[in-house]
């Protein structure tokens, strides 16, 4: 059976952001030194997938830097604007073992991000084709602005999901 636990970033063990960073360095879309300056940022939560005691799945809701925030909205990336009062949030690094894919525990972090947030606007910067035409629309995420390459010639897409009226 699988499990869910959120850890804030004020709460998360150096143990904790290890094994976090771990899961996402696993997947290969992030270089571990963002991961872990991302996940360190004040207000972010972390969120575990876990069976067994073991974590097997991860995601993060953060609270973007001006500065990253700048980097996406310009011309050599997305080219769109990402306002704070528009889009306070991210969702980043999920990630989920090989070995427990296929499973929906991509989708339940994704959920958990999304309550986390409280219905306010949401992005998510992602190459991995799986997240950006299923999991991330079937939630309600739409691309906006360019795709560009990074540092591993992979494509990337700017998606948001905009306030929830509740």
């Amino acid at each position: 059976m699988t499990e869910y636990r959120v850890l804030s970033s004020e709460d998360a063990t150096k143990h904790d952001v290890d094994i976090f960073a771990e899961l996402v360095r696993s997947g290969g879309a992030v270089d571990e030194y963002f991961v872990r300056q991302g996940v360190n940022r004040p207000g972010a939560k972390l969120i575990f997938a876990e069976s067994d005691g073991q974590a097997i799945g991860v995601a993060a809701l953060k609270i973007p830097s001006d500065q990253y925030r700048s980097g996406l909205e310009s011309g050599v990336k997305a080219g769109q604007p990402l306002l704070h009062e528009d889009y306070p949030y991210e969702l980043g690094y999920v990630s989920v073992s090989p070995d427990h894919g296929k499973r929906g525990i991509g989708r339940k972090l994704v959920e958990i991000a999304l309550e986390l947030a409280e219905g306010k606007g949401i992005f998510a910067t992602t190459s991995n084709p799986a997240m950006k035409d299923g999991i991330l629309q079937q939630v309600g995420f739409f691309q906006v602005g360019n795709v560009w390459k990074n540092g591993k010639n992979e494509t990337l897409h700017l998606l948001v999901r905009s306030a929830q009226k509740k």
